[in-house]
Parts: C-alpha cells; sequence; structure tokens
C-alpha cells in the first residue's frame, strides 16, 4: 500500500480511482498524510460504518458546518451580518435531531409522490428538448442536466424556475464551499454569495409564512414536528442542502451518463431498441461515477476498524466511489454491466439513516431524460473531441463540469 497518496492532490480528485485501488487492502484504513484523517474504501467496512451513528458522528465541523478553518472568526462575522450562521442539519445532524429534519422532506420524495410525478417529469424533459430541436451542439451539463434538476427543485421547493440562474450560482458557490483546499480569499468570496441565498431565503419564508402552499419551503416555514417549528437558522440551512441535494448530484450523475453514451455508440443504439436497459444503465452509472465520492464521519470514542486504531475526534472519510468499485463486492468493477445483478447495492446515495431523501426522484429524472433523448436523438459524441469535457478537482464531487455534445434530430422527433 503506498503511504505518499493524498486525497487532497487535485490530480487524485480529478480521476481518484487508481488511487482507491493503492490504498484498499486488508487494513481497511488508510491515513492520508496530508490531513491525518482515515479513509475506509472497502465496499463492506463503508456499508457498515455508514450505518453506525453511535460510534460516528456526521457533524465534523469540515462539511456544510465549517468550524474548523485557521480564518473562523472572519468567516463567522461575514455569516452574522450577512446571513445565518451554519447549524447541522440534514446530512451533517445526528439522531434524535436528524430524524426531526428529515421529518420535513421525507413526505415530499415518497415511492408514491415520485411516481405521481411522472407526467410532470415528462413535460420538463420534452420542453427542453424542444428547445434543441434545430440545434445539433448543446452543453449538456448547463443546457440539460442543470435545467431539469434545477427545474424540478425549484418547483419542489417553492421557486420560481424564471431565477434558475441564480439559483445555479448559489448552488454552485455551496458545493465549491465545501472544497477542502479553497485558500482563504475565495472562502470569503463564496460565503458572501451563499448569504445571498440566506437573504433570499428569508424573503420566501416571510411570504410563505403570510400566504402557505404546497412546497417544501411552506413546510419550513410553517411545519411543527414535536411542537417545534424551524430556527431561521435552520431553514437557511435546509435550503442550502435542499437546492444542492436536488441539483448537483443529480446534473454531475446524468452528465456522466452522457459522456459514457458519446464513448460507446454501440451502447446508444442498444438502449435506444430497448429503452428497459435505460435503468440499469443509470444504476451503472451512478455506481461507476459516483457524483458524491465521500462523505465525514467524525469518532465519537477511540475506534479500531480492521486493526487501525482511530482516536476520539478523528476525521473519518467514507468513500462511496472506492466501495462501489470494491471488485470482493462488484467483480470487473470498472466494466459497466447492464446485465450486473448486484448493481443496485451501490452506496451512491449513502446507506443507513443518512440515505438520500431523495434518490427515487434523481433515478426518475434520468430515467424519463434519457429515454426521450434517445427518441428524439442520434449519434451522439463529443463536439470537439477530449476539449469537449471539462472536470474540476473537487475533494467529493465527481461528474464533469462541462460537456459539449453534438447530436442529430431523429426524423419525426420533437421539435
Amino acid at each position: 500500500m503506498s503511504a505518499s497518496i493524498s486525497f487532497m492532490d487535485p490530480e487524485v480528485q480529478l480521476c481518484p480511482f487508481k488511487a482507491y485501488d493503492e490504498v484498499r487492502g486488508p487494513a481497511k484504513v488508510y491515513q492520508d498524510p496530508a490531513t491525518g484523517w482515515y479513509y475506509v474504501t472497502d465496499y463492506e467496512t463503508v456499508r457498515k460504518l455508514s450505518a453506525d451513528a453511535a460510534n460516528l458522528s456526521s457533524f465534523t465541523g469540515v462539511l456544510m458546518c465549517k468550524t474548523k478553518s485557521a480564518h473562523q472568526d472572519e468567516i463567522d462575522a461575514i455569516w452574522q451580518s450577512e446571513g445565518f450562521l451554519p447549524t447541522p442539519v440534514l446530512v451533517v445532524s445526528d439522531p434524535p435531531d436528524h430524524a426531526f429534519y428529515r421529518s420535513f422532506v421525507d413526505r415530499s420524495f415518497s415511492p408514491a409522490r415520485v411516481k405521481r410525478m411522472e407526467e410532470y417529469l415528462e413535460g420538463i424533459v420534452d420542453d427542453i428538448i424542444a428547445e434543441h430541436g434545430g440545434r445539433d451542439v448543446m452543453e449538456f451539463r448547463s443546457d440539460v442536466a442543470t435545467r431539469l434538476t434545477l427545474s424540478v427543485i425549484a418547483d419542489q421547493l417553492g421557486m420560481p424556475r424564471s431565477d434558475w440562474k441564480q439559483l445555479d450560482e448559489w448552488s454552485d458557490a455551496v458545493m465549491a464551499h465545501q472544497d477542502q483546499s479553497i485558500p482563504p480569499e475565495k472562502e470569503k468570496a463564496l460565503v458572501h454569495k451563499i448569504c445571498e441565498l440566506h437573504q433570499y431565503a428569508a424573503r420566501k419564508a416571510e411570504e410563505y409564512r403570510r400566504e402557505p402552499r404546497e412546497c417544501l419551503l411552506s413546510d419550513f416555514a410553517n411545519m411543527e414536528v414535536d411542537g417545534r417549528r424551524l430556527t431561521m437558522r435552520e431553514f437557511a440551512a435546509m435550503v442550502e442542502q435542499g437546492l444542492t441535494g436536488g441539483k448537483d448530484t443529480s446534473a454531475s450523475a446524468m452528465c456522466s451518463a452522457m459522456l459514457r453514451l458519446c464513448e460507446d455508440p454501440a451502447l446508444q443504439e442498444r438502449l435506444r431498441a430497448d429503452p428497459a436497459l435505460i435503468p440499469p444503465f443509470f444504476e451503472e452509472v451512478l455506481r461507476i461515477d459516483s457524483p458524491v465520492q465521500g462523505l465525514f464521519r467524525e469518532a465519537r470514542s477511540d475506534l479500531e476498524v480492521g486493526g487501525t486504531r482511530i482516536p476520539r475526534g478523528s476525521v473519518v472519510v467514507l468513500k462511496w466511489g472506492a466501495a462501489n468499485r470494491d471488485p470482493a463486492m462488484f467483480p470487473e468493477p470498472d466494466q459497466l454491466k447492464l446485465d450486473r445483478t448486484n448493481t443496485r447495492r451501490h452506496l451512491t446515495f449513502g446507506y443507513g439513516p443518512h440515505a438520500c431523501v431523495g434518490n427515487l426522484l434523481a433515478r426518475a429524472e434520468a430515467r424519463i431524460l434519457f429515454t426521450k433523448l434517445l427518441a428524439n436523438m442520434k449519434n451522439f459524441r463529443l463536439a470537439d473531441g477530449p476539449e469537449s469535457v471539462k472536470r474540476v478537482p473537487h475533494f467529493f464531487s465527481y461528474g464533469p463540469m462541462a460537456l459539449h455534445v453534438r447530436y442529430e434530430s431523429l426524423p419525426g422527433a420533437a421539435s
């Protein structure tokens, strides 16, 4: 096992899979020399620890609620003067608080609710495809994936779709702020930008308290659970996570799926001929190209994992992206196989109490999108060779940040 690999290295972040293979081994745990953090990369251990809230806390101070910056006082002053101090909700909260926050969102993403959204999702996708009927090139991330995911999450939250470009900027700022290597001045600029989202959220809270409606922001503003409502700090944090969770991870996965189609014309034809293969195709993309490569935990006490002692207070990184390519669980893990029988056991949406609440919606969006794209367009390919794909190093976010695709409309397709 190499002792020199650091997952803070931008080159490793651009394509971390070789590094996962090198550090995965009998020891189960790899300590990053740059940070001292403990990485878990094999499937069984990642799955087990993902559900272990008793020994591992989701509140670490390095994600969403950053508390360990060298210039934390300056950052906190910006939060307090322009927005709201971060507070741990949803993905960075622990039981029993986690159940309180999940109660605000669970019903909106239930299987029955997502099933009823099918026609609505088809309408959004039809509109996007119609806009591209007379063209031959698209920037897939912004023109398609982001437009789709932001339209849906804006509707669910109760934000006007016309604000989508501004919502996109704020979402990008939230995700960029999660990077572990941003310099101080850039972090301050990002916090200023996120505070704009807080101010927008506060205006929406006032609006929906005056005139409640059927949407998540109205629920956030008005619902009581066990006799308690969300504070404005909690409200702002819920909006941050709702916006980024609904847009970034889904858009990245869709871009990875389109890139694989561009690189494999035979796969395009196979899926077009048999649309029933689109769901297993997307599951394999979720497994191989996990849009969130991992998340953090903090040891609540001294632990021993696979023979490695992890001291209390240490940061533990559960690497979904590595677990999803563990050959002990997924033979020939780097190969996309439509007939793989255990694909849906991937950990891309997490596992245990923090399993992604929106996973069914993300799957429905992708299934409908690629079914309709393949029915209306053909010959997807990179518009300008390798230069068509832009990747940006990020500690846990993975997927093309830009993807220029050339295509042809099929005869009789919607226009």
